[in-house]
């Protein structure tokens, strides 16, 4: 008879534990509706700024208008279910390398949730879409300068020295400004309070952003090396420079 009813406490504990949930406290249930989960999971859990509050503890599909949407029941428990309100927003995020799915909840000033409660479900596709077009400019100065550095191209003919110094002095200041501005918006969202680290705290818009600085600093080494063939009278520009007869045979030629 013990033994039974130890079995079957353990396989309730096994279970317990498996939900991520607490064994004596209460819980509250509330549900968010998205038409793409990301990749969110049964047992994932819940935070509010951070700290765990709860676990995903049910995903279903439902149709609302012949569209099919996900409805995901957050289990929170009670003793931090009051900091959750009815106006809280919701967002599915990044854990980690691995990219293991959570939610994350923003609270409101509204009234307490209560049992059965939805709450809105922010989307973070347009940070990723900044994170997108800034890679795209980042891509396109990179093939520029490649092609100004092997002297390709119409302004790889045609802009002389002076003009291509001047103006590559002012890309990599600027490129260095934006990577010490992005390190340290970086740094200090990842270890601060308030609404920019909740916002932009996250493992993989992280990422992203420190592949961003990686590649300015790239850029920005690029230039500077090109910068110093034209100083050093090597590449197209140097030689046009440093050779009176050749640059001006070119202009004959062009003209």
């Amino acid at each position: 008879m013990f033994f039974l009813l130890g079995l079957g406490f353990a396989a309730y504990l096994g279970l317990v534990v498996g939900k991520n949930s607490s064994l004596f406290t209460g819980v509250t249930t509330i549900k968010v509706l998205s038409q793409d989960v990301q990749g969110l999971a049964e047992n994932n859990f819940v935070s509010v700024s951070g700290k765990k509050i709860g676990t995903v503890s049910k995903l279903d599909f439902v149709t609302n208008n012949d569209s099919l949407y996900v409805v995901a029941e957050l289990r929170l428990r009670n003793e931090f279910a009051v900091l959750v309100t009815k106006d809280a927003k919701a967002t599915i995020r990044s854990l980690g390398v691995l990219g293991d799915k959570y939610v994350d909840i923003i609270t409101g000033k509204g009234p307490q949730v209560k049992n059965g409660d939805f709450i809105a479900l922010d989307s973070e596709d347009g940070m990723a879409e900044l994170t997108g077009g800034a890679n795209e400019a980042l891509a396109k100065i990179n093939e520029l300068l490649d092609r100004l550095n092997n002297g390709k191209g119409v302004a790889g003919r045609l802009i002389s020295d002076e003009k291509m110094g001047a103006e590559l002095a002012e890309t990599v200041s600027s490129l260095k400004s934006t990577s010490s501005e992005l390190s340290a918006l970086t740094k200090k969202a990842s270890s601060g309070n308030g609404l920019l680290p909740k916002l932009i705290n996250d493992g993989e818009l992280a990422r992203n952003t420190q592949e961003t600085v990686s590649r300015l600093n790239k850029a920005a080494e690029k230039t500077e090396a090109l910068m110093a063939k034209l100083e050093s009278d090597q590449g197209t520009f140097g030689q046009l420079h440093s050779n009176p007869a050749l640059y001006n045979n070119l202009n004959e030629t062009l003209a």
